[in-house]
C-alpha cells in the first residue's frame, strides 16, 4: 500500500498545487449527464467558486397576491427569482409561510468557505461543482480538496475528499452538509456518515446559517478516522458465501432485491447486471440476471470489505434521484458493518 502523510500534516504544500492559470475564474465546464430533483432535471457546472457564482440567481420574499392591486395573503409569501441579465424577468419559485428564512444559495457557500478557512484550507484554489434545477430554487454545491488530500488505496485507483451541501431557496429541502469521498477511476461517492448535518429549522425565524463554519470544523476533525476505517477495510478479506448471505439479507432489506442481486454480481464478477425477469421468485442472488457492462475499478471477484463498499458505491452514486444518492451513500458504512459481522459469525 502507499503510504499517506497524515491528514494534519497535508497543509504545508496546499498553496503550491494550483498554478496561477489554473486559478481563473473565467470559465466554467458544464458537465455531463443530469441528476434529478423532485421531478425536476439538475444541470452541474464545474469550475471555480468566482465563475460558478455568476450562474447562480438570487432570491428575493414577495408579497403573495393575484395582481399589484389584489390584497396579500397574509400568511404566505412568495420565492421569487430576480434576474441575472437584462433579457430576463422576475418569476415565482414557490410559496412559503411568513416566517420563512430565506437562505440564499450565495450565502450558504460563503458560510462553508468561512468553515474552510477555520480548518485552514484556502478556498478560492478548490475545484467546484454547482447542480442547479432550471431555476435555480433548488441547489448542490460541492468543494474538491487538493491532491495533498488524496489516499491512493492498494488497488491503485485514487480516492480524493470532497465537501457537498444542498440548500433550496423554495423551503421543500432542509439545509445539509457532509463530507465524503470521491473515486476518480468511476466518479464513485462515499459518505463519511458522522459528518452529515442537517439544520433542523426549516428555514424559519430560528435558522442560523452562522453555525455552519463549526459544522465544517467539527466535521473535518472525523475525515482521518474515516480514512482509518478505509484502511481496515482493505485489509478484512470476505469469503463469497458471506457476500451472498449479506446481499440475500441486509442488502435486500435495505435496498430492495434489484440492487441486492446487482451488488453481489459486481462483487462476484466485476460487472453490473440486467434483471431478466425482476419478479421471478426466490433470493435476490438467484435472479435471473444477463451481464452489462463491466464496473470501472471493480475488483473481480471482491475479495475485501473495501472491494465490497465500492460496489455499493456505484450503485449508490448511479441513483438518479440526487436526496436519494446521498441517503443510499450514507448508508454504506452500516451496510459494510453488518457484512463484516455476518463474515466473523460464519
Amino acid at each position: 500500500m502507499i503510504d499517506q502523510p497524515e491528514l494534519t500534516d497535508r497543509f504545508a504544500s496546499f498553496d503550491d498545487e494550483t498554478p496561477a492559470a489554473e486559478s481563473s475564474d473565467a470559465s466554467a465546464e458544464l458537465l455531463d449527464g443530469t441528476g434529478r430533483w423532485r421531478a425536476r432535471d439538475v444541470t452541474y457546472w464545474s469550475g471555480k467558486w468566482g465563475r460558478l457564482s455568476k450562474l447562480i440567481p438570487k432570491f428575493s420574499l414577495e408579497p403573495f397576491k393575484v395582481n399589484p392591486e389584489s390584497p396579500a395573503n397574509p400568511y404566505m409569501s412568495a420565492v421569487v427569482r430576480t434576474p441575472l441579465n437584462v433579457t430576463e424577468n422576475p418569476i415565482p419559485v414557490g410559496t412559503v409561510s411568513q416566517t420563512y428564512h430565506l437562505a440564499q444559495h450565495h450565502e450558504v457557500v460563503g458560510r462553508c468557505f468561512d468553515g474552510l478557512r477555520k480548518v485552514g484550507v484556502e478556498p478560492e484554489i478548490l475545484k467546484c461543482e454547482v447542480g442547479l434545477t432550471q431555476l435555480g430554487e433548488w441547489m448542490n454545491f460541492r468543494a474538491y480538496f487538493p491532491k495533498t488530500f488524496d489516499y491512493t488505496p492498494g488497488d491503485g485507483h485514487s480516492i480524493g475528499l470532497r465537501l457537498e451541501c444542498f440548500n433550496s431557496v423554495d423551503g421543500s429541502s432542509r439545509l445539509k452538509i457532509l463530507f465524503g469521498w470521491y473515486r476518480f477511476i468511476c466518479a464513485n461517492g462515499l459518505v463519511i456518515g458522522e459528518t452529515k448535518a442537517e439544520l433542523k429549522d426549516v428555514h424559519d425565524q430560528h435558522l442560523n446559517l452562522d453555525v455552519i463554519p463549526q459544522i465544517i470544523a467539527d466535521g473535518f476533525r472525523k475525515v482521518e478516522a474515516d480514512l482509518e476505517r478505509l484502511k481496515k477495510w482493505e485489509h478484512e478479506k470476505i469469503s463469497p458465501e458471506a457476500i451472498e448471505k449479506w446481499a440475500n439479507k441486509e442488502v435486500s432489506d435495505t435496498w430492495g432485491k434489484k440492487a441486492a442481486c446487482r451488488a453481489y454480481h459486481i462483487c462476484l464478477s466485476g460487472h453490473d447486471v440486467e434483471l431478466v425477469d425482476p419478479f421471478a421468485k426466490g433470493e435476490a442472488t438467484e435472479k435471473p440476471v444477463t451481464l452489462a457492462a463491466e464496473v470501472p475499478g471493480a475488483a473481480k471477484p471482491a475479495l475485501t470489505l473495501y472491494d465490497v463498499s465500492q460496489a455499493l458505491s456505484w450503485l449508490a452514486t448511479n441513483r438518479n434521484n440526487t436526496e436519494e444518492r446521498v441517503d443510499w451513500q450514507a448508508a454504506i458504512p452500516n451496510m459494510i458493518a453488518s457484512l463484516r459481522n455476518i463474515s466473523r459469525a460464519a
